[in-house]
């Protein structure tokens, strides 16, 4: 049970721990844009500054080619394409390939792709007109600044790296809740094994007393029968949580025996009589735990037999077929089905309609079913009056595949 105590803690600190890390990362995400629009805060304060010291000493055109080209063009981090008065690039940066074409003169044929460039600058931005003594003398074509869409995307990275810290704690406490399920199951299962392992011992005691009296051979016989019978059922309970005994065996086999147990025991009279139907084609060969397996199979049958109690000839058939590499078993009864507004919870641990039920045949078969033999079971038909069907499927092998595999 020591595990049971540190899940919890485990998942606190997980999540201690995950909303740690968001923050984390959304701190040092918002801090590196604030540094780089720091540092064109700074350039733009370099380029105003050398701009207006130098506008006093210096001719205006050379003026304007020298802070585009040594200060504007070659610090700034977005696209942007300068054209001059007349409309002509003059300059460009972060436009991709064209920031290796250093001149249209020397190479004309991309004076298209700049063209087709400025347009799309335009379509994001409204372009900048550059003045120096009320005279236009350059146009700046500016894309969008890589730092504002950062800022965009902020919202949906933390969103993004939150979903994915909750998902990986709700798979987390998901996994929980189901290893503490089966530790639930197991330690029933056991504690059930032992309760009934004390007066079994001390039965099967007195069989051996009535034995050595020489009292009536059938009572003896049945007696034994029953006890053996409650051997096997703890036996079964100590399987829940140990290690799995799968053997390859005839399932058509092991179904027959489970058929002739209850067969015996069915109601054969006037008022109330079932009837068991057992329909098989061939050998199914399926690699399963033999007591498991029955136990699963036993379930469906007394859910059948409960739900014939009030049937005058009640039936509850039985049918098995390969279906290329899977077994499939179903087990039917004309029995009273199962009412709407219980269909999904008919496999719920402690869900029963009896007013004495523990809730568990169904949920244990399932578990037996799906978890330790990786197949499938489902309610496949039900109706009110007409009966209902179970199906389980299961991973199978074959007499002809046997055969085939002995060969090779």
């Amino acid at each position: 049970m020591t595990m049971n105590k540190k899940n919890p803690f485990f998942l606190k600190s997980y999540f201690l721990v995950a909303l740690l890390a968001v923050s984390l990362a959304s701190f040092l995400y918002i801090q590196d844009i604030i540094f780089k629009l720091e540092e064109t805060s700074l350039m733009q304060s370099r380029i105003f500054a050398r701009f207006t010291s130098d506008m006093f000493t210096k001719n205006g055109q050379n003026l304007t080619d020298e802070i585009i080209f040594e200060e504007i063009i070659q610090n700034i981090k977005f696209p942007i394409i300068v054209t001059d008065s007349l409309d002509n690039p003059v300059a460009w940066r972060n436009i991709g390939y064209l920031d290796t074409i250093f001149s249209l003169d020397e190479n004309p044929k991309y004076q298209a792709d700049i063209r087709r460039m400025i347009s799309r600058l335009d379509n994001e931005n409204k372009p900048v007109e550059i003045k120096y003594n009320d005279r236009v003398f350059a146009i700046a074509h500016m894309g969008v600044d890589p730092l504002y869409k950062r800022l965009q995307f902020a919202p949906f990275f933390q969103i993004i790296v939150s979903s994915i810290f909750v998902l990986i704690g709700i798979y987390g406490f998901l996994f929980y809740k189901k290893s503490e399920e089966n530790i639930i199951w197991a330690g029933m299962a056991k504690e059930t094994a032992h309760q009934i392992g004390t007066p079994l011992t001390s039965l099967k005691a007195w069989v051996q007393i009535l034995k050595d009296k020489n009292i009536d051979g059938r009572i003896v016989s049945g007696i034994s029968e029953d006890s053996n019978r409650l051997e096997i059922i703890a036996n079964r309970f100590n399987k829940i949580g140990s290690p799995l005994t799968i053997e390859l065996v005839d399932i058509n086999q092991e179904i027959e025996e489970i058929i002739k147990y209850f067969k015996s025991r069915a109601p054969q009279s006037e008022g109330h009589r079932i009837e068991f139907v057992f329909k098989s084609d061939r050998r199914l060969l399926v690699p399963i735990d033999k007591d498991l397996f029955k136990w699963s199979i036993e379930n469906l049958i007394k859910n059948s037999m409960d739900a014939l109690k009030e049937s005058k000839n009640g039936e509850i058939l039985i049918e098995t077929r390969a279906d290329q590499n899977k077994a499939v078993i179903k087990v039917s009864d004309n029995g009273n089905g199962i009412e709407k507004k219980n269909l999904e919870k008919i496999f719920e641990v402690g869900f029963s309609t009896k007013k004495y039920g523990w809730g568990i045949g169904l949920p244990l078969s399932k578990k037996i079913i799906e978890e330790f033999h990786k197949g499938k079971l489902v309610l496949e038909y039900t109706m009110a009056g007409k009966g209902t069907r179970f199906a389980i499927i299961l991973p199978t092998k074959t007499q002809e595949n046997e055969e085939e595999n002995s060969l090779d």
